[in-house]
């Protein structure tokens, strides 16, 4: 099960990797505060989701080396 979450993660954090580029190119081309906004919340998930499925490996390494 922990497996199926993880590579649901990941490929969530890998469609939020395309969006943000592709919202960056459109910013370069439309410099408006919404943009902007929209991109800065986008790297904000995307950090995030990062940290969280760096966190579950460190989680699942641990409880692998307990079994």
């Amino acid at each position: 099960m922990l497996g199926a979450k993880l590579t649901l993660a990941k490929g969530l954090a890998m469609g939020l990797k395309f969006k943000m580029g592709s919202e960056i190119l459109r910013t370069v081309i439309v410099r408006d505060w919404h943009e902007i906004g929209t991109v800065a919340g986008i790297i904000a998930l995307r950090a995030a989701l990062t940290f969280l499925i760096h966190w579950e490996f460190k989680e699942e390494e641990k409880e692998k080396e307990i079994r």
